[in-house]
């Protein structure tokens, strides 16, 4: 057990069990890299080493839950109220899970780290291209650079931009807006699949630095690779040396 972190002795054998890891993924709607903000988007990302698989819950951030020390509230409020620890331990006591690490990026932070990798390409409706730039204008005044969505269909959207679609709260409902963060976070994990392994540690050294995250480079890593992935020795001792080529 580990009553700090909030996980049950039956969550630890569970996961142990299981061999899934998981990771908590907070996006905060704070606008600098140093205020705390509510989390605006809550995510597990669950590393299933079992079956070599990546897979991405949301959390709606409307959900009434008990928050250690604030009785019942919103669980997006826990991160505001106690930073990651108390968001990591109310996640675990309310869905009995045993969440260790986390990674937390703001809005313009992650566009950059979505642009390091080249962008997403993702699936715009009209309704969802009109809405997003309204965010675009937003993410301008917050010293965002970021250019007006003009078509729609499969198109390949910058950071900012991917934002701008990922915060859209007018077309359907929150789970219709949690559905398009997990899909700008998806097609970012598929862009870093596609990465040469000897850029690996630009784009770790990139989140290290872009991000508030527990998780060790080594664990980024790993997270990059995919469960089950194996590298040759002597490229591990190239990356363990920062030998890697930076991706730009």
């Amino acid at each position: 057990t580990n009553p700090e972190l909030g996980i049950t002795s039956e969550a630890a054998a569970r996961a142990e069990n299981s061999q899934v890891t998981n990771i908590a993924l907070f996006g905060v709607d704070s606008r600098n890299d140093d205020d705390v903000g509510r989390s605006d988007a809550l995510m597990i990302l669950s590393i299933d080493r079992k079956h070599g698989k990546i897979k991405l819950t949301s959390i709606a951030r409307d959900t009434y839950v008990s928050v250690d020390g604030y009785g019942q509230t919103k669980i997006n409020h826990a991160y505001a109220y106690g930073g990651p620890e108390l968001a990591i331990k109310t996640i675990n006591e309310n869905f009995s899970l045993d969440v260790k690490d986390f990674v937390t990026v703001n809005f313009s932070q992650l566009a950059e780290i979505i642009d390091y990798v080249g962008g997403v390409t993702i699936n715009v409706t009209e309704e969802e291209r009109v809405v997003a730039n309204k965010y675009v204008d937003n993410l301008n005044k917050l010293g965002i650079p970021t250019d007006y969505i003009t078509e729609t269909g499969d198109i390949r959207l910058t950071g900012g931009q991917a934002v701008a679609y990922a915060r859209n709260r007018e077309t359907g409902s929150d789970t219709a807006r949690t559905s398009r963060q997990r899909e700008i976070l998806s097609a970012m994990f598929d862009e870093v699949k596609k990465l040469n392994i000897t850029q690996y540690p630009g784009l770790v050294s990139m989140i290290l630095s872009e991000s508030k995250t527990s998780l060790s480079d080594e664990s980024i890593l790993e997270i990059e690779l995919g469960p089950g992935e194996e590298i040759s020795a002597e490229t591990a001792k190239e990356l363990s040396n920062g030998k890697g080529e930076e991706h730009e």
